[in-house]
This record gives C-alpha cells, sequence and structure tokens, in this order.
C-alpha cells in the first residue's frame, strides 16, 4: 500500500470514529428545577441587598471535614409584614458526597463549598425550614452564619462561590 494510501486511510477511519463517537452521546439529560411558592405578606431583604457575601480567606490546612469554617453574619429582613408563623427556607445545591445536605455547593461533584449555621449554631440543611414568628409590620430581623466547609481532609485551593435562595414560606 502506498502512503497516499495509509494517509487517506487513515483519514477516512478518522472520520468515521468522529462519527461512532458522536452516535454514543446520550440522547437525553435531567435537570433539577427549584421553585417556592409562598402566602407571605413580607418583602425579603438578604444580606442588606448586596449579591455577594465575602466569608473570608483560611488555609487548606485548617479544615476538618464535614466542619463549618469560619462564621459570617448573613443577615435576613423582613418588612411590610403581617402577622404569621413561617419559616425561613434556604434552597441550593448540596454535595453529593455530603448525604446530611449541609454543604452548599456549586456542583453536586463538587466537595468544597459553604455551610450555613441558623441563630441557634445548628448546621441548615439544603431546604430545611428554619421557623420564624413574624409579630410585627416593623423590620424583622434574623441572621444565619455562613463558613466554607469540605468533604475532604484537605480541600484543593482556589476560589469559591456558591448561589443560594433565601425564601420565607408562610402556608
Amino acid at each position: 500500500m502506498s502512503i497516499k494510501k495509509s494517509v487517506t486511510a487513515a483519514a477516512v477511519f478518522a472520520s468515521l470514529s468522529g462519527v461512532s463517537m458522536m452516535a454514543n452521546a446520550a440522547p437525553s439529560a435531567d435537570v433539577t428545577l427549584e421553585g417556592i411558592i409562598t402566602n407571605t405578606t413580607c418583602d425579603v431583604s438578604v444580606n442588606n441587598g448586596l449579591a455577594t457575601l465575602n466569608v473570608g480567606v483560611y488555609k487548606a490546612s485548617s479544615f476538618t471535614p464535614n466542619t463549618q469554617q469560619g462564621s459570617v453574619a448573613l443577615p435576613v429582613e423582613l418588612t411590610n409584614c403581617a402577622d404569621e408563623t413561617g419559616a425561613l427556607i434556604i434552597q441550593g445545591q448540596s454535595a453529593s458526597s455530603d448525604p446530611s445536605k449541609q454543604l452548599f455547593t456549586a456542583a453536586t461533584g463538587d466537595t468544597v463549598g459553604f455551610m450555613i449555621k441558623d441563630a441557634n449554631d445548628v448546621q441548615v440543611a439544603e431546604s430545611q425550614n428554619v421557623a420564624l414568628d413574624v409579630t410585627s409590620a416593623d423590620t424583622n430581623s434574623y441572621s444565619f452564619n455562613v463558613g466554607m466547609g469540605t468533604t475532604d481532609a484537605t480541600p484543593a485551593a482556589g476560589s469559591y462561590s456558591v448561589p443560594v435562595t433565601v425564601a420565607y414560606i408562610v402556608n
């Protein structure tokens, strides 16, 4: 076989291989949609209306798996409320490696993210309700404490961010 035929045969084989690899792509994918419905009259403000909460800089060697490192206040204010009983809820993704769903991560496969404690210093899990009675039409305040966490013994160095939604739910 000549070199020209070998090169042509290799090119045809490579293009056919690409076609067969494309044929093996998944024909479907799943996505999780989240939403909240509430009967509250309150307006909710989180982090004084700021879109980002910087929880600090930590050394990788100071982490213990599944333990919150640091504590920065995340204020929540409810205004224009009627007397009502409800709960604050935090929605977001949690690490698949954390069965307690307390490590909020950007993607479920991530092992580094953020952990949140309620006002009683108890870890909050994804979509867990935190009871809160509103007894005044004035400003009603609550504060979570946010830090970083990991499921690894030594987390990878880097910059991390995670989107979460804080809402007040009244039945």
